[in-house]
Formats: C-alpha cells, sequence, structure tokens
C-alpha cells in the first residue's frame, strides 16, 4: 500500500499541472472570426470607399490579422505586416478596438518597428494607405 501512495503524491500534482497548462498556457492565435472579418471590410479612413483589408494589403507585405480579448473584455483586431514608413519597409503593428456586437470601433494603438506612434502619426500612416 506504501507504493501505491507514492504514485498518487505525483500523478495528482501532475495532473494539476496538466490542467492549468491546459486551460492558461499558450493558444493559437485567433485569425479568422466576426471581430476580423467587421474590420477588414470597414473603410480605412472615414469616407472612404476602400475597406482595411483591401487598402493594407496593397500598402503592406506579409500581411496577417489576429484577434484577441483584453482582460478588461475588449475585442482587439491586430494587423501585423511589413510596410513602408519613412520611406523605408518595417514592422508595423495596427489594432482596432471593436465594441460589443460591432456597433462601431475605434483605431487603437500602432507600433513601428516596436515603438508605438502618436495619434497623428497614425492618421498620416492610414490617409498614406488610403491614396
Amino acid at each position: 500500500m506504501g507504493k501505491y501512495k507514492r504514485t498518487i503524491f505525483w500523478i495528482i500534482p501532475i495532473a494539476v499541472l496538466g490542467v492549468f497548462i491546459f486551460f492558461f498556457g499558450p493558444k493559437k492565435p485567433v485569425t479568422d472570426n466576426e471581430y476580423v472579418q467587421y474590420i477588414q471590410a470597414a473603410p480605412v479612413v472615414e469616407n472612404s470607399n476602400i475597406t482595411t483589408e483591401v487598402a493594407l494589403k496593397n500598402y503592406c507585405e506579409k500581411s496577417k490579422w489576429e484577434y484577441f480579448q483584453t482582460k478588461m473584455m475588449e475585442h482587439v483586431v491586430e494587423f501585423k505586416g511589413d510596410c513602408k514608413v519613412n520611406d523605408k519597409v518595417q514592422s508595423v503593428n495596427l489594432q482596432y478596438v471593436v465594441e460589443k456586437g460591432q456597433a462601431d470601433y475605434r483605431v487603437g494603438a500602432m507600433l513601428v518597428a516596436g515603438i508605438q506612434q502618436t495619434e497623428e502619426q497614425r492618421n498620416a500612416f492610414l490617409n498614406t494607405v488610403n491614396q
């Protein structure tokens, strides 16, 4: 009976660790869902006929879209790609925060080569992409 107790003392911590990793471990990025499709179909800038997806796909290379939800339960769609900024191709991350029910969205943070850009720089980039 002593050997059986020692075995259980090893199995229980391993099972708890496995459950913890299953629920809180790394997840595959969500690349296609209703929030991503909503942002892709939205105009790149206000009163534009060009969708965000088409504008960024034509302007940037190696583009991909990801969806995630923040700890504050905000729905965020992030565009990642290599785009021409300041006359050279750099990695760009552009986030869109979508309201529940997809009633509206706002353009969030923009990173160029890992450096956060100001609102004016972000808007200038979007206007350039819109052309």
